[in-house]
């Protein structure tokens, strides 16, 4: 399979070589990108790449068109090793360095994302046209942040309107009655803009056989519309009010019911410069996420089965205090609450919860090139109370180079289920045991230390990571006999502690003026304390590679600018692990996956329309070799074809 690879991108590069009369110099485009890309999540002010403290990954809007990525998971799994996603009747579920969705933040422009009812974010929300690049931070960062900030950070950045008009509208189709569509229109008079974003995806789903209850993925159709206005009365002061809708339904054929998720996102914030040397940030957003089940047999009757909200109020303050001398400050109050109608026993409705924050980080720079970055977060959580996070970063600049080690605390505050479950675990008409939530949990505490290098060239880029995370006080259900009850149970409770030690390495190079080669390589060792096994589903060593070629003119219409790219990428994973100990006998089943291969290919092609409108065309194939591994891809039908054309002006 690798030489079927390799034979196929020594070909594609033969081929392309020969193309490269009257073109531009994308590798110096490439080098002014690498350079100067601006990025936020780690200061929470804006640094370019090269010179932030913190050891930023980088996916550009651009990077996922490319790649023909339609959703935000794809992005992800096309261009950060270690990242896996398996999504399941239960969700879009990550894992990261053998750590799953409840250690990794995803945050949309610096607002956390609710999560569903089984922990997971939602990414069908996302619109992947609307983004201008993801942001990614490893390890813990909960001095920003706060709770569930342990394993990594996710910030998913939207694009800004900067012309007086500016407007999209793309169509796709693939196997299945796959169908994904977005609209943007965008207007900018004097001070004031406004951006609306509308997209729609739909498929028939897919199955393995005849058998209604065999689907590997339900059919379903959904939509979102987003709008942000943005308002400046003078060079002092931004104001910006946003709000986002989303509806998904999914048929759920073999229990004879529809399910419909509904999604409301709304905030704002006030920015002002007013102040010398300060800029001062209020802010306030709401993330809502509500379940249905449509019940057929029940003249089509409906149900809110489960809700969620989080709700975030912040004030900030970035002080320049000298040149060498940047201080963030901040204070946060964080609304929490749940609803379910069946999990919380005899007692359904809603439970909630709340926390203030108050952080600071201190940004040192010295005349040596060297910078030190040092926080602490102090949280006040209404159920297990106080906690503090410290952390400190330092950066050493030579040349081309830049030298990083840091030292955080991260924390997960125990969720509201974890907390108040009491759940019948039902198996037709058997309950064999119950779930049981524990009001008296504490905060699973991390301490994560990194040292990287980094070398950033006119291009080159790459970055080597040794990074260490121990994690203590997990939370996990623990059997036990219940005798007033008369039932087995299993019980939360904060009973294991683990330890990943990873390597983590990243590299971009622009060669021949048009071929643009990035890859990375990530190996985790996640081991639980206490039974010495790998944490559940961790695989040790994961990789992602993609070769690029990019040109500006068609070879026989070189007076004609009407960019293509063609894009061949792969990822490898070795296999899965999912070994158990039972705490009774000490019998250890061992169980893994086999390994995991997958490539894709896709050719991209604009063309001018009239004045600045362009046209987009693309055409890809998703499972280039056909690999259709279940242990690893769960709903992958197989081989894929899709091709999308768009306009933009």
């Amino acid at each position: 399979m690798s030489r079927r690879l390799f034979s196929t991108t020594i070909l594609l590069s033969s081929i392309l070589s020969s193309f490269s009369q009257n073109t531009i110099e994308t590798d110096t485009l490439q080098s002014n990108y690498l350079l100067n890309t601006v990025v936020v999540s780690g200061t929470l002010t804006a640094r370019t790449l090269k010179n932030t403290p913190v050891l930023t990954k980088v996916i550009s809007g651009n990077d996922i068109r490319e790649s023909g990525a339609s959703t935000v998971l794809e992005a992800l799994e096309n261009f950060v090793p270690g990242v896996i996603f398996t999504p399941n009747a239960m969700g879009d579920n990550i894992q990261i360095a053998g750590l799953d969705n409840k250690y990794i933040l995803i945050l949309s422009d610096g607002e956390r994302l609710v999560n569903e009812r089984t922990e997971n974010v939602n990414f069908s929300r996302l619109n992947v046209s609307d983004i201008k690049q993801i942001e990614i931070i490893n390890g813990a960062s909960s001095v920003l942040y706060g709770s569930n900030a342990i394993g990594a950070v996710i910030n998913i950045i939207s694009k800004d309107v900067a012309e007086p008009l500016t407007g999209s509208a793309r169509a796709r189709y693939s196997k299945y009655n796959t169908c994904v569509g977005d609209a943007s229109v965008g207007f900018k008079i004097n001070d004031f803009s406004s951006k609306t974003v509308f997209s729609a995806k739909n498929s028939d789903g897919y199955k393995l056989s005849s058998d209604a209850s065999n689907y590997l993925l339900d059919p379903y159709s959904d939509y979102t519309v987003s709008q942000v206005f943005k308002y400046k009365p003078n060079e002092q002061w931004n104001i910006e009010l946003k709000g986002t809708y989303y509806n998904n339904e999914t048929w759920l054929i073999h229990k004879n019911q529809s399910r419909i998720d509904e999604d409301y996102t709304w905030g704002g914030k006030i920015q002002s410069t007013a102040f010398a040397k300060h800029v001062l940030t209020l802010s306030s957003n709401s993330d809502r996420y509500d379940e249905h089940l449509i019940f057929k047999l029940r003249n089509d009757s409906s149900t809110r089965a489960n809700g969620s909200q989080y709700s975030t109020f912040r004030s900030l303050d970035a002080w320049n205090v000298t040149e060498k001398l940047q201080v963030v400050s901040g204070a946060e109050l964080n609304l929490e609450g749940t609803f379910s109608y069946n999990q919380f026993g005899f007692d359904p409705g809603d439970k909630d919860a709340s926390n203030w924050n108050l952080f600071t980080q201190a940004d040192f720079k010295t005349e040596t090139g060297l910078e030190a970055l040092v926080g602490a977060r102090y949280t006040n959580h209404s159920q297990f109370g106080a906690y503090l996070s410290p952390k400190i970063s330092l950066m050493y600049r030579l040349d081309d180079f830049r030298f990083r080690g840091s030292i955080s605390n991260g924390f997960k505050a125990p969720t509201l289920k974890e907390m108040y479950m009491n759940f019948p675990h039902r198996i037709g008409e058997d309950i064999p045991f119950y779930v049981i939530g524990n009001p008296d949990l504490v905060p699973e505490e991390s301490w994560y230390k990194s040292l990287s290098a980094e070398y950033i060239g006119n291009k080159i880029n790459a970055s080597l990571t040794v990074h260490q995370n121990a994690i203590k006080n997990k939370i996990n259900t623990i059997q036990q006999w219940n005798e007033a009850q008369n039932r087995t149970e299993m019980l939360y409770e904060n009973v294991e502690d683990a330890k990943i030690t990873g390597i983590d390495l990243s590299f971009q190079w622009t060669f021949l003026k048009h071929f643009h080669l990035r890859g990375g390589y990530s190996y985790a060792d996640a081991i639980d304390k206490d039974t010495r096994l790998q944490l559940y589903g961790n695989s040790k060593h994961t990789g992602t590679m993609s070769l690029i070629f990019k040109q500006r003119h068609l070879p026989l219409f070189s007076s004609l600018e009407s960019p293509y790219t063609l894009s061949l990428s792969g990822r490898v994973m070795s296999p899965r692990i999912f070994s158990t100990k039972n705490e009774e006998t000490g019998i250890i089943t061992d169980e893994s996956t086999g390994n995991y291969f997958i490539s894709n290919f896709v050719y991209s092609q604009q063309f001018p329309i009239y004045n600045n409108w362009k046209g987009d065309l693309q055409f890809g194939i998703n499972n280039l070799l056909n690999y259709t591994n279940r242990d690893f891809l769960s709903n992958n039908p197989g081989r894929l074809y899709f091709v999308s054309i768009g306009v933009k002006f």
